[in-house]
């Protein structure tokens, strides 16, 4: 037997995170990283890409021998159905039933079909799997998916609920989302914000819990660039991926007013999607291509480094005015800029203005202004002397409320709570 395949057969946590390996999801990296640190062993489904980029830590730790890998493509699942059927096929008639039974009856009898073959691929995928106490999934697709085979084993399921998908992202249909929250123990947001999103959306208000992202500190070390005086170069920073409900094109107009006001400012921009394009366009129209940089899918030393070169952080997330959209739920490159002494300004939209104490550890503006954020930052520019108190503050709002380590031992502590007082065994 493979050093892979002990691996998981020891799985107590079975995690759903179809994204995994991604280097644009780090907070997957460190919520992995705590479960081991807490002696919680795990397995991984993911709808793993070898060609996707991730960070270093992924094969640090060596999270990549723990990833099942369920590709959701036609030949794949029709292997899996036919396979499943010879092999077990009463455990398989079993699961195609309970899958039916959570299929809306209002639904196309083929599509129907359809998610129950998906359902019963991903069953097959983690059919070695002894031990499991627990399914955490981070997924609303893959979470219903694995309902019913939470119900065939009687095992507690838990959903981290991380917001909508951005705009033009399939969405889960509202009666899926509806029998997803009838069927989980419970349902973790990371702030009160997201709390009243998931209730909005249909959620069990009883079984949802406040549970934030946490951030490893020893990633993001402390060192605070001092406030630039009027004859040095002011570098600022904005990570987040590159689509309108980010608001970047609002922080090109900011930089634009900053040259105008003639304060040499630069701007650095980090992530990966489809508006980049567009804000190429939009910086060479503004005439301030020679003032941005934008950079795709660096890894973590990369960011590291820019955190430590730019002395503020911009965030200028955008509020959806339809109700059923995504909005910022946490922003946790908020405390990797606060870890770093970065001061952030962010837009008070989602569960940001949760995570900043405004004229205190950062700055909170309202969205869809470029003139806010200039003056934001024009604001910080004119205090010099407060930029301390601020990135000291900053720092501490991050260790007492965001340190992966309590954050981590949480989480274990609740996982355990759920899965341990279940006598259930997978199979």
């Amino acid at each position: 037997m493979s050093e892979k395949q002990r691996g998981y057969d020891r799985a107590e946590v079975l995690v759903l995170a179809p994204r995994f390996p991604s280097i644009n999801q780090p907070w997957m990296d460190t919520y992995l990283e705590q479960l081991q640190a807490h002696d919680l062993r795990f397995c991984v489904v993911s709808e793993s890409n070898s060609t996707r980029r991730y960070h270093e830590k992924v094969d640090r730790l060596g999270f990549r021998q723990y990833v099942i890998s369920v590709l959701m493509e036609k030949p794949s699942i029709l292997r899996s159905v036919l396979c499943s059927a010879f092999r077990q096929p009463k455990e398989t008639f079993t699961l195609a039933r309970i899958a039916w039974q959570y299929n809306p009856s209002q639904a196309e009898t083929v599509g129907r079909l359809k998610t129950i073959l998906r359902v019963l691929h991903c069953a097959y995928s983690v059919r070695k799997l002894r031990h499991v106490k627990v399914i955490h999934a981070h997924s609303e697709l893959f979470g219903y998916y694995f309902l019913p085979l939470a119900t065939q084993h009687q095992l507690p399921m838990v959903l981290t609920f991380h917001g909508l998908e951005p705009h033009g992202l399939p969405q889960l249909p509202p009666i899926w989302r509806q029998q997803l929250g009838q069927g989980v123990l419970r349902i973790l947001v990371n702030t009160e914000a997201a709390k009243q999103q998931a209730i909005m959306l249909g959620y069990p208000k009883g079984k949802i819990m406040v549970l934030p992202q946490g951030l490893p500190l020893e990633d993001y070390p402390f060192r605070p660039q001092p406030a630039p005086n009027r004859s040095e170069p002011i570098h600022i920073l904005t990570i987040g991926r590159y689509h309108r409900d980010k608001g970047q094109a609002y922080a090109l107009l900011a930089l634009r007013r900053l040259v105008d006001k003639r304060i040499d400012a630069y701007w650095h921009f980090v992530g990966a999607g489809p508006d980049k394009g567009r804000l190429e366009v939009m910086a060479q129209r503004l005439g301030i291509v020679n003032r941005v940089t934008f950079h795709v899918d660096l890894d973590l030393a990369a960011i590291r480094i820019l955190y430590q070169q730019c002395c503020l952080f911009v965030l200028p997330s955008l509020k959806n005015r339809a109700p059923n959209q995504h909005v910022e739920t946490q922003g946790v490159v908020l405390q990797e800029a606060q870890a770093s002494g970065c001061i952030p300004i962010a837009t008070k939209v989602g569960g940001i203005p949760e995570c900043i104490h405004d004229k205190n550890d950062g700055i909170l503006i309202s969205d869809r202004s470029h003139r806010a954020i200039a003056n934001a930052i024009c604001y910080l520019l004119e205090r010099p002397e407060q930029w301390l108190s601020y990135q000291s503050n900053g720092r501490k709002n991050v260790e007492e409320r965001f340190s992966a380590d309590l954050i981590g031992g949480r989480m274990a502590e609740f996982l355990k709570g759920v899965g341990w007082s279940s006598n259930e065994q997978f199979c």
